[in-house]
């Protein structure tokens, strides 16, 4: 069943008047906010509307990009892709121009919509084939009206080249939705009538690959439909909440907000961009009852100290995933907003979003530095194996593997990639094998038969001739003190050959006054030094500490372990170094 067969349409039938989506944008002139909201009618009739143009220019169902970030037209263009039986495909306004490119040549698209306020100019120039152009704002920006070896509209002037191309060919009943005298009920049955051309996949996501190119997944209707049903189950959202969206469109956590929210019929406020790492105020404003971040967040605002008791008794769901969430920050946020459940979920793009969840409760307590990942969704199925062996004990390092109707077939077009990282094995009982996903993870079952996430595969580094696993000593670290909000560690190889460990550690502001801030740090430096001394083996023990206020982030909020290393020979103004003596 197409995705937005099962979740939107079924919605607008149960909730027409209900809201939607509600964004604010602060782009325009002045400091006057642009509130933006719709019903879910409205946004199904618009997004038909528009799925009438793109459909036009898009018979063969190729897939078709968006460009812009999070405003309201990326998601009435995503639902209006989604109605045609195509796929879509997020181009982040973000991502350098290059990458965009290199994603569009690989999904052969022929139409490429353009959020309002994008300038899509030196993209466009890099692309070689001619595309269908189509821009989603009110205006009529310059770049439209260049000349292009691409057909550029404006969406209303799509109105008129298509409406008079497709009324002689269209079925009555969309003949009667075009005159607008048809009722919310016809035109609902006229969307499911063009659903009937199924297609496969209903969005295409690209990660980085080791070869410098995107690598692309294809997620299906059946991989997305099955987990919002598990996802149901797990969140039990009514359409009375008022759910987040917090991540952008190119990551897959953002399906995660849309479509959970959409198939209950919920309203879906988009957090401005300016609020992300600080999203409290948003939070309490609208009285939002569900969130969803990355622990970044949660990081962020206890090195503020905001993370305060009892600030948001509205949440009544809270949910994070994206990235290794620290226990004491969770437990912040869970005094923070004490009114909710709140769970960590883990799962890569290839097991569709989500695929293991851990919600925290007063009646078990988390010894581990980071929250567990838990256990795998109903009708998934999550093994730890090392040495092509199954594991069961407690604390025993080996990699996740992951199954299920959320697997993905493989990477777009790459046949060795799918066939490295998807792999079958014999199952135990005399029924046929089952296909797994190599997620590259490390982790490990605690005393509960719990899975704790522990770091990835390809963090680990050789160090005195000894396999060293980066995440065994950034929990070192954090487990040092409450003023370390955050730690990356890295290795570094010297043309020595030595392999030379560094540790980025973020820092909660400083309240001391009475000494200079490097000496405070050199004195932290030197008290860390001797804890990892006494928790770590001597050649696990970072050659360099750099403590910085923050640590950057990419566009997923996670910290930018490139940036740390391009950056590591400009010393910040706060960022001492202590060097291991020889």
């Amino acid at each position: 069943m197409n995705l937005y067969q099962a979740s939107f349409l079924n919605t607008v039938r149960q909730f027409p008047d209900n809201t939607a989506l509600y964004t604010e944008d602060s782009s325009n002139k002045g400091n006057a906010r642009h509130v933006k909201a719709f019903t879910y009618q409205g946004l199904f009739e618009l997004s038909q509307r528009w799925g009438d143009y793109i459909a036009h220019f898009n018979q063969k169902q190729c897939p078709v990009a968006v460009f812009g970030g999070r405003q309201w037209h990326m998601y009435a263009g995503i639902l209006a892709i989604l109605s045609t039986n195509s796929a879509y495909v997020p181009l982040n306004n973000k991502q350098p121009d290059n990458r965009n490119s290199k994603v569009l040549s690989q999904i052969d698209s022929k139409v490429l919509l353009v959020a309002e306020n994008e300038d899509p100019t030196d993209l466009l120039r890099l692309i070689n084939i001619s595309l269908v152009v189509i821009y989603l704002g009110d205006d009529t920006p310059q770049w439209l009206t260049n000349s292009w070896h691409h057909q550029c509209f404006t969406i209303e002037e799509l109105a008129l080249v298509v409406s008079s191309a497709s009324n002689s060919a269209m079925p009555e009943p969309l003949m009667t939705i075009e005159k607008g005298i048809c009722s919310i009920q016809a035109q609902l049955n006229a969307a499911e009538v063009k659903l009937k051309t199924a297609n496969q996949h209903a969005y295409l996501l690209f990660t980085s690959g080791s070869t410098g190119e995107p690598k692309g997944i294809a997620v299906s209707h059946k991989n997305i439909v099955s987990h919002l049903d598990r996802l149901d189950q797990l969140l039990q959202l009514k359409a009375t909440d008022k759910v987040s969206q917090f991540f952008e469109l190119s990551f897959d956590l953002s399906i995660h907000d849309m479509f959970s929210c959409w198939s209950k019929g919920a309203a879906l406020f988009v957090i401005p961009s300016e609020q992300l790492m600080c999203p409290l105020a948003f939070i309490k404003q609208h009285k939002l009852t569900v969130f969803s971040g990355v622990a970044s967040v949660l990081s962020f605002l206890d090195k503020l100290s905001l993370l305060k008791p009892q600030q948001l008794p509205h949440l009544r769901v809270s949910c994070f995933g994206g990235e290794k969430l620290l226990t004491n920050q969770a437990l912040k946020w869970q005094q923070c907003a004490h009114n909710s459940r709140v769970i960590n979920i883990y799962g890569p793009t290839e097991c569709t979003i989500t695929a293991t969840y851990y919600e925290l409760s007063n009646k078990q307590a988390i010894t581990s530095a980071s929250v567990p990942i838990g256990k795998a969704l109903p009708g998934l199925s999550a093994i730890l194996v090392t040495d092509n062996k199954k594991i069961t004990t407690a604390n025993t390092l080996a990699e996740l593997y992951l199954a299920g109707d959320q697997l993905v077939e493989g990477y777009f077009h790459d046949t060795e990639k799918t066939q490295q990282a998807f792999i079958t094995l014999p199952n135990d009982m005399s029924v046929p094998p089952i296909r797994y996903y190599r997620t590259g993870d490390i982790v490990y079952y605690n005393e509960q038969k719990n899975i704790v996430f522990h770091g990835r595969n390809d963090h680990q580094f050789k160090a005195s001739g000894h396999r060293v696993e980066a995440a065994e000593i950034e929990d070192a670290i954090v487990n040092f003190s409450s003023e370390i909000t955050w730690c990356v560690v890295s290795a570094h190889t010297e043309i020595t050959g030595h392999t030379r460990i560094i540790a980025f550690i973020e820092t909660a502001p400083v309240s001391k006054s009475d000494l200079h801030l490097a000496d405070i740090d050199q004195q932290m430096i030197s008290a860390l030094r001797k804890h990892c001394l006494q928790h770590l083996p001597a050649y696990m023990v970072p050659d360099e500490f750099i403590l910085s206020p923050s640590l950057p982030r990419n566009i997923s909020g996670k910290v930018d372990i490139k940036a740390l290393l391009n950056n590591r020979n400009n010393s910040n103004k706060r960022s001492p170094k202590e060097v291991t003596p020889c």
